[in-house]
């Protein structure tokens, strides 16, 4: 007898024109290769000012890239001022740049899908761009850019599917010179981005099955890479995880604690891994009434107590802020230097307005405080 099987949900999955991911040490060594797939002759290199001036990153990237000649452009500051990326522009106008290689944290890489995105000047056809990641951020696997409109102190941004790099090289090594607060706090963000994708709007499967993979991760190397800061094999997990947090982000749009972030980072000059590290365990905490079902599987993947979903969701909340704590990572707004002041404006440049929302952000920021 056949069996009768009911439909029960029903979804779409929507696939990035990402080509290729190289990961492991040494996979530098393939960007030759690369740039050679996408018939690069003149790159671009875009990063950071310590990347390029007190880390030998920057030439260990340009020695692989070979015999393709590059301008390097390493102005690009934290959140991605506007005014520099401006200056990336005119340089690549004027020297015929048809290719783009950024190298860093998610400001670099964000900042050259913003040159890729005013050079296209609305035709849809990118420059081939190859991101070279040394945090744990995973810009390089969205399709958005952020970037901060420095007459206000505001983040805003850009978003196409064509604007995500079409290959990113996972290279552990390139990371050991990365300040250790930083690359363990861009950990949490990418923390920050699983935990929101199970409880994100829609139906994605693929999507939830590598967060609770990437968490787990996240739960299991995050402290073994403090303690051993130049394990590459440590570091590679860390990077895989990073990956599976934000795969096929445009599946799975990211929520509160992301948007509360994106208002506190430019504005007070908090990088990310730290906003994400203030947010994400309030928020966790305020989703367990309308989503325990979701956040109770951090429960199961961590092995955590609790005889029901709500119990085992509040476990799950509890879990993250004490891995925060545990890494020595800041917890409150008051410890990057917010007032309480600071807090109504936030909530409303986060909801977009005054109201319920904004006063629900309010509530949860005073939690933060």
């Amino acid at each position: 007898m056949r069996e009768t099987m009911t439909t029960t949900r029903r979804g779409e999955y929507t696939f990035l024109p990402q080509e290729h991911i190289l990961f492991g040490a040494g996979s530098i060594q393939h960007l030759a290769d690369e740039v050679q797939k996408y018939k690069g002759t003149k790159a671009l290199l875009i990063t950071g000012k310590t990347l390029a001036t007190k880390t030998d990153v920057i030439q260990q990237v340009l020695q692989a890239l070979g015999t393709p000649s590059a301008e390097v452009f390493h102005e690009i500051g934290e959140h991605a001022p506007m005014a520099a990326i401006q200056r990336a522009i005119e340089l690549a106008r004027e020297k015929h740049i048809d290719l783009l290689i950024s190298v860093g944290g998610g400001s670099p890489i964000d900042a050259a899908k913003v040159v890729a995105y005013s050079l296209d000047e609305g035709h849809h056809q990118f420059l081939p761009h190859i991101a070279i990641p040394t945090t744990l951020s995973a810009a390089e696997f969205a399709k958005d850019a952020g970037y901060t409109d420095e007459t206000q102190q505001r983040k805003t941004g850009v978003s196409d599917p064509g604007l995500i790099p079409r290959s990113v090289i996972l290279d552990a090594e390139l990371t050991l010179a990365t300040p250790p607060r930083l690359w363990i706090s861009s950990g949490i963000r990418s923390l920050d981005h699983a935990v929101e994708t199970l409880y994100a709007p829609g139906v994605h499967p693929i999507n939830d099955a590598l967060a609770l993979e990437a968490i787990r991760k996240l739960f299991v190397y995050l402290p073994q890479s403090q303690a051993h800061p130049e394990d590459v094999e440590i570091r590679t997990e860390l990077q895989l995880a990073a990956w599976m947090s934000f795969f096929g982000s445009t599946n799975a749009p990211m929520g509160l604690s992301h948007i509360l972030g994106r208002s506190i980072g430019a504005t007070y000059h908090v990088a990310h891994g730290i906003t994400s590290c203030i947010t994400l365990p309030v928020v966790m905490k305020a989703m367990v009434e309308s989503h325990a079902a979701q956040l109770s599987r951090i429960a199961q993947i961590l092995q955590l107590p609790g005889d029901d979903q709500a119990t085992q969701a509040i476990h799950a909340a509890m879990a993250v802020d004490d891995l925060i704590a545990r890494l020595g990572l800041p917890r409150h707004l008051r410890e990057v230097g917010i007032g309480p002041d600071n807090l109504r404006s936030i909530a409303i440049y986060a909801v977009g307005g005054q109201g319920e929302k904004a006063e629900f952000a309010e509530k949860m920021l005073q939690q933060m405080f």
